[in-house]
């Protein structure tokens, strides 16, 4: 057997998100579609993280198996590009052990949340940013974030119908930056619940916008209630970044 790992980049506006949905057009299935097509045999692929409609990315991670690859890494990478649609793309193959698993492996991952903050909207970002069309008080934004990082339960930032029981995640770091037009909400953690970094992102927004105060983060959370947080923030301005894993000395994870 043959374990295959790829990165995956998608631009989430015409999916309805990346798990398999029926007749629904999806990442996963899409992969799924394309890869058996190139293997001649039916393909399942395992995602590392099941983004939502509308949701994009440019580190999403795969794999799937193959009893044999005939194709070198970079061959392979070639001919699924020829193949994918144009909204879906593959920079990067890597044939690693069977031993690796991309979703139980997983060490952190990344996501941004893009907000424009021009006076006019940017067309060319409408896809892949918010619109603001108000000023932020970039800094209590910024100390709100600090109060998001550590280890928690988020139950105030999730969906209500989540189907994790634990709640209980660890954000490594979070960065809101500001740019001359746009703001960047960047989250690292150990695993992420359902809408949960578009909740933090809306509750920040709500936290610049002077709806809330930034120390009122911390009793949201001691709340572990979802209507103690603010709203959550729309699917197109959230990416994910990356994915990153244990050390593996076979793996080059230079992004």
């Amino acid at each position: 057997m043959t374990r295959i790992r790829l990165v995956v980049a998608y631009d989430g506006t015409g999916f309805r998100g990346f798990q398999t949905q029926g007749s629904l057009r999806t990442v996963q299935g899409e992969l799924d579609r394309v890869l058996s097509r190139v293997f001649s045999r039916e393909i399942r692929v395992v995602g590392a993280s099941r983004t939502d409609a509308g949701v994009h990315a440019i580190g999403q991670m795969i794999h799937f198996d193959v009893d044999h690859c005939p194709y070198s890494a970079d061959h392979l990478r070639y001919i699924l590009r020829a193949h994918l649609p144009v909204d879906l793309t593959v920079p990067r193959v890597d044939i690693v052990p069977d031993t690796f698993h991309v979703r139980h492996d997983v060490t952190w991952k990344t996501y941004r949340y893009e907000l424009d903050t021009r006076a006019v909207p940017d067309v060319f970002r409408a896809r892949y940013a918010v619109h603001v069309p108000y000023s932020l008080n970039v800094r209590a934004m910024q100390v709100a974030s600090h109060y998001l990082e550590g280890m928690h339960d988020f139950s105030s930032f999730c969906y209500v119908h989540a189907q994790q029981p634990d709640k209980v995640r660890e954000v490594y770091a979070f960065h809101v930056e500001e740019r001359s037009d746009s703001l960047l909400l960047t989250v690292s953690g150990n695993g992420f619940l359902h809408n949960m970094v578009r909740i933090m992102a809306g509750t920040l927004i709500d936290v610049g916008r002077g709806r809330f105060q930034a120390d009122d983060i911390q009793t949201m959370l001691g709340a572990k209630d979802r209507a103690k947080a603010g709203p959550t923030a729309p699917a197109k301005g959230l990416c994910l970044w990356q994915i990153s894993y244990k050390p593996w000395p076979y793996l080059d994870e230079t992004p």
